[in-house]
């Protein structure tokens, strides 16, 4: 069980939670007045909190902050992915977020099965993934919450927001694999990483990429399950940058 806590809300250093931090540090963890809560604002800021105030019938409380210990932000980590069916998303997001990606752009492709067309659809989407790197984020102790998306069709992808090494994963490209002698890294260096559909990126979208400078690249000769070949990447590229 995490024991850090998310707020969006400090204000003349007191820290205001509601609704899921309700129910996590009072209802299941039993805090009370004068406990001290540790607690992120996924912008850097590290925070110890002594609560001052609980009220149980709007399920809010608050915490007067009595230590600060902000980090630094770490280097852009940009995963774009194309969106996979039965709700795999929400598993990768969660791995990103452990992994201190700080940007997820969620990719319509041409083979991608999972389409969200109404646009309450995908706001409702986009605030279940919110939620997803909240909770990630508090369980892994990552101080930055990555910046999620909206869906973008692939085709329409423009290169803003995207600079450092960029890297797209198809599996014809096996003679050009993922090693260190072939990336242009260090620690602060801005990553994108690019990972298709089950199916693969086709021939235009992978032009598309090209066009934006994206390098196509292989993690080896198996066929690793989406969520497996983003976990791997985005590990050695963490490593080679000596996050870990």
């Amino acid at each position: 069980m995490s024991r850090f806590a998310y707020t969006e809300t400090i204000k003349n250093n007191l820290a205001s939670f509601a609704k899921d931090e309700f129910q996590h540090q009072i209802k299941v963890l039993r805090h009370q007045n004068d406990d001290l809560i540790n607690f992120f604002d996924g912008k850097g800021g590290c925070f110890q909190g002594r609560i001052t105030a609980i009220d149980n019938h709007k399920r809010w409380f608050q915490a007067e902050i009595t230590e600060s210990q902000p980090q630094p932000p770490p280097p852009p980590l940009h995963l774009l992915i194309a969106m996979p069916r039965s709700g795999k998303l929400d598993g990768i997001i969660q791995k990103a977020v452990e992994l201190g990606v700080t940007a997820i752009t969620p990719l319509v492709t041409a083979r991608t099965t999972t389409r969200l067309q109404e646009e309450k659809k995908i706001v409702s989407r986009m605030e279940h993934w919110q939620r997803i790197a909240v909770a990630s984020l508090k369980q892994s102790g990552n101080p930055y919450l990555p910046r999620i998306e909206a869906p973008k069709n692939i085709l329409a992808l423009d290169d803003s927001g995207l600079f450092g090494e960029k890297i797209v994963f198809h599996p014809q490209a096996q003679a050009n694999l993922l090693l260190p002698q072939n990336l242009d890294l260090d620690s602060n260096r801005a990553v994108a990483l690019a990972f298709g559909p089950e199916g693969g990126f086709n021939e235009d979208e992978v032009a598309r990429l090209q066009a934006l400078s994206f390098l196509p690249t292989s993690l080896g000769k198996r066929i690793l399950r989406l969520e497996t070949a983003v976990v791997s990447a985005l590990t050695l590229i963490q490593y080679l940058r000596n996050i870990f």
